[in-house]
């Protein structure tokens, strides 16, 4: 009789021990997920560009150099490089984009719907077209 609950003792600690094992890496495992902290992103549809048309052009490059000029309040050398890229690229929406934030930022209001028309009256892509309509306040 003492033979069998050494055996179930044993028996026992044998399973506990067992669990004790594959809690171990499971709780690890759950825990793990606790500590990782979430990115919370805005709407995509009220999230701002900010970053420089990505053209690999003659046009895109002085859509670059023209977005860089604005930031840094370099407006009129912002103005000369979007002249010289509607000169060379009068069908692009970027240009005219860029255009009326240019004009956004130098306060002239009624060019700047405009130019968002403009641009929108040129089929720009899904991401541009919501950008303008963002500038012009739909």
């Amino acid at each position: 009789m003492a033979l069998i609950k050494h055996v179930c003792i044993c028996e026992k600690r044998q399973r506990f021990f067992s669990l004790k094992k594959l809690m171990i890496p499971l709780m690890t495992v759950i825990l793990s997920g606790c500590s990782t902290s979430t990115l919370v992103q805005m709407p995509e549809a009220t999230r701002p560009t900010v970053s420089p048309p990505q053209r690999q052009d003659a046009v895109g490059t002085l859509l670059s150099v023209a977005h860089s000029a604005r930031i840094d309040g370099r407006l009129d050398e912002a103005e000369s490089l979007l002249s010289r890229a509607m000169r060379i690229n009068p069908t692009s929406p970027e240009v005219y984009y860029q255009m009326a934030l240019l004009r956004q930022a130098q306060g002239q209001t009624a060019q700047v719907h405009q130019l968002a028309e403009r641009a929108l009256s040129l089929g720009p892509d899904a991401v541009l077209a919501r950008d303008i309509r963002h500038l012009m306040g739909r």
